[in-house]
């Protein structure tokens, strides 16, 4: 694992705790929120979260603490 360098905290799949933990609140909101008012079936919201997902992966594989 990668260990980050300001903070010394671990790395999860090239994030700090800080970011993942970050990421799991956005994710959690989402889900609530398509929860509560069924934006699109579930299909397709877990569909466009995994694509989104990739795509952020893509465009920047590492948070900036980790770099």
């Amino acid at each position: 694992m990668v260990k980050a360098k300001e903070s010394g905290m671990t790395c999860h799949h090239g994030m700090c705790t800080k970011c993942h933990a970050g990421k799991l609140l956005v994710l959690g909101v989402l889900v609530v929120l398509n929860t509560l008012w069924s934006f699109v079936s579930w299909g397709i919201f877990v569909g466009a979260l995994l694509i989104l997902g990739g795509l952020v992966k893509m465009i920047k594989p590492m948070c900036p603490h980790c770099e």
